[in-house]
C-alpha cells in the first residue's frame, strides 16, 4: 500500500490544483499533497526490505533513505512556496500541478528496482521540471529551458544504451535474467563483464549528465539562475538525487559483479573531476545563484568520489545526501527571499543583509557555512569522512586532489557571498514589496522553511539519532552488498559520526 500511496497521492493533489478555481485553494492543495506524501513515508519507517528478484518497484534501504530525503525537501518547497508565489504569475495552475508530478515521478524512481522502469520515471521527472524552468516566460529562461531539454535528452540517451548494454550483459546465461537490481546482483557471476563495463560506463556519463557532473554540466548554471528558487531548490536536492540512485543502482550490479574497483575508479575520475570544474567558476562569479549552482557541481562530486572510496566512503556519500538537501533547499530559498529584497541576481549588488532583514542575514550566514562544510554542519563530517576514507585505503593522491579542490572552492564562496551578509546596505535603496507590513507572513514563510532545514542541518550535524544513523548505515550497505537479505548494521562502521 505505502509503494501505492507514495505515487498516487502527489498526482491526486496534482489534478486537484488543475481544477480547484482559486489560488488559495491551489497552493492550499500543493502544501496537503506534499505533507501527506511525507506523512505516508514516515508512517513506512523503519521497516525497509529486500525486495525480491523478480520485485518491479520495492523500498530497499538505499530507496528509503532517498524517498525520505525528497519528501523532506518536497513538503518544505510547498510551505516556501506559499510565501514565495505572486499573483501575476501566470499557469500558476499547471506549475503546482508539475510539482507535484515531479514528486510522484522521483517517488516512483525511489521505489524502482528495475533498470528500465528507473529510466522511465527519470525521464518523466524531467519532462516534469521543463515548465517549471520555464516559469517566467522570459527569453533567458527558454534558453535554459532548451539547454535543460538538449543535455538531459543527451544523458538520458546515453544512460538508456548503458541498460541496453546490462541487458546484452545477461545473453551469457541461459536463463532468463530480469533487469531488476535484485535479479542481476543474484546472478552477477552469469554476466558478461565485458559489455557490463560498457553498460556501466555509459549509465555514469547518462545518469551524469542529469546529476550534474562535469564535463556535462553546462545546463545547471542556466537552469538554476533561471527558474524559480524553490524549483531550484527541488532540482538540487531531489532531481539529482534521482539520477545519483541510477548510478548507484548500476553501481550496485558492477559490486556484485566483482566489478567494485573498475566501477569505483571511474567514480573517483568523474567526482574530482566536477569538484575541480566547480573550483574553477566559483572564483569571480557575479551571480550567486550560479555559484550556488556551481556549489551543487561540487556536491555531486562529492557524493560519487564518496561510493567510489568503498564502504566507509559510501557511508559518508549517503550523510552528504542528506545534508545536500538541507543545505541547498535553504540556500536557494534564501536566494528567492535576496532576490524578491534586492530584486538583483548580482553579488555586487546585494549587500548588508544582516543589517536590512536580521533573521535573513543569519540565516544566509549559516547557510553559507553548511555550504562550505564548517562544523558542526554535517557536511564537515561527511567531507571528513571521505578524507578518512580516501587515507585508510591509501589513496593519497585522491585526498591531496579532494582537499585542495574543496579548499578552493571554500575560498572562492566566502569571499564572493560573505560581503552579502555584512557591510552596509546600498545608499537610497527603496523598501522592496517583500518588506512592507502586510508582506509579513510572506517573510515567514519564506524565512521559516529556510530556517526549518537549516536547523535540521544543524542538528544532525551536531547528534545524530540512532535510527538516522541505521538508516545511513544501512543504505551504505546496500550499495556494495544489494544481494544480502539481511543487512548486518555493524558491518559498515563509519568512522566518523558526529
Amino acid at each position: 500500500m505505502t509503494l501505492l500511496l507514495v505515487v498516487a497521492v502527489p498526482l491526486v493533489f496534482g489534478v486537484l490544483c488543475l481544477v480547484l478555481p482559486t489560488s488559495p485553494l491551489r497552493l492550499a492543495a500543493m502544501v496537503a499533497g506534499a505533507l501527506a506524501h511525507l506523512v505516508v513515508v514516515l508512517q513506512s519507517w523503519p521497516a525497509s526490505d529486500t525486495p525480491a528478484p523478480g520485485d518491479l518497484v520495492g523500498l530497499d534501504p538505499l530507496g528509503h533513505l532517498f524517498l525520505t530525503i525528497i519528501s523532506v525537501l518536497f513538503a518544505a518547497t510547498s510551505v516556501y512556496f506559499v510565501g514565495y508565489h505572486r499573483k501575476r504569475l501566470v499557469s500558476q495552475r499547471v506549475f503546482l500541478a508539475c510539482v507535484l508530478a515531479l514528486l510522484a515521478a522521483l517517488s516512483l524512481l525511489c521505489t524502482s528496482q528495475h533498470l528500465g522502469l528507473l529510466w522511465v520515471a527519470l525521464e518523466s521527472a524531467s519532462l516534469a521540471t521543463t515548465p517549471l524552468i520555464y516559469f517566467r516566460l522570459g527569453a533567458r529562461a527558454l534558453e535554459a529551458t532548451w539547454k535543460f531539454l538538449l543535455m538531459n535528452s543527451v544523458g538520458v540517451a546515453l544512460a538508456l544504451l548503458g541498460i541496453f548494454c546490462v541487458a546484452i550483459a545477461t545473453t551469457k546465461h541461459e536463463g532468463v535474467i530480469v533487469l531488476t537490481v535484485a535479479d542481476l546482483a543474484r546472478r552477477a557471476a552469469d554476466l558478461d563483464p565485458t559489455w557490463l563495463r560498457v553498460g556501466f560506463l555509459l549509465g555514469l556519463v547518462g545518469f551524469g549528465t542529469k546529476m550534474g557532473l562535469a564535463p556535462l554540466h553546462s545546463w545547471k548554471p542556466d537552469a538554476y539562475g533561471e527558474a524559480p528558487p524553490p524549483v531550484a531548490a527541488l532540482m538540487a536536492g531531489g532531481v539529482t538525487l534521482g539520477a545519483f540512485a541510477g548510478i548507484l543502482r548500476m553501481f550496485q550490479v558492477c559490486a556484485a559483479a566483482g566489478l567494485g574497483a573498475f566501477a569505483g575508479a571511474w567514480l573517483i575520475g568523474f567526482g574530482l573531476l566536477s569538484i575541480a570544474t566547480a573550483a574553477v567558476f566559483v572564483v569571480g562569479n557575479n551571480d550567486y545563484r550560479r555559484l550556488l549552482a556551481y556549489t551543487s557541481v561540487e556536491h555531486m562530486g562529492v557524493l560519487v568520489v564518496g561510493i567510489g572510496l568503498g564502504a566507509t566512503g559510501s557511508y559518508a556519500s549517503m550523510l552528504h545526501a542528506m545534508h545536500n538537501m538541507l543545505n541547498k533547499g535553504a540556500t536557494f530559498f534564501l536566494a528567492g527571499f535576496l532576490w524578491r529584497l534586492y530584486e538583483s541576481n548580482e553579488i555586487s549588488t546585494v549587500r548588508g543583509t544582516l543589517i536590512r532583514s536580521p533573521l535573513a542575514g543569519v540565516l544566509l550566514l549559516a547557510a553559507l557555512c553548511a555550504t562550505c562544510g564548517l562544523p558542526p554542519f554535517g557536511m564537515f563530517f561527511s567531507e571528513l569522512g571521505i578524507v578518512l576514507a580516501a587515507a585508510g585505503s591509501g589513496r593519497w593522491w585522491v585526498l591531496a586532489v579532494f582537499v585542495l579542490t574543496l579548499a578552493v572552492v571554500f575560498v572562492g564562496v566566502m569571499t564572493a557571498m560573505l560581503p552579502m551578509v555584512f557591510g552596509d546596505p546600498p545608499e537610497n535603496a527603496s523598501p522592496s514589496e517583500i518588506e512592507q507590513p502586510s508582506q509579513r507572513w510572506r517573510r515567514a514563510a519564506m524565512l521559516g522553511a529556510a530556517g526549518v532545514l537549516l536547523v535540521l542541518g544543524f542538528g544532525l550535524g551536531a547528534y545524530q539519532p540512532t535510527p538516522v544513523r541505521d538508516a545511513l548505515v544501512r543504505a551504505a550497505d546496500a550499495i556494495h552488498r544489494p544481494h544480502v537479505d539481511v543487512v548486518a548494521v555493524s558491518r559498515v562502521q563509519s568512522e566518523v559520526r558526529p
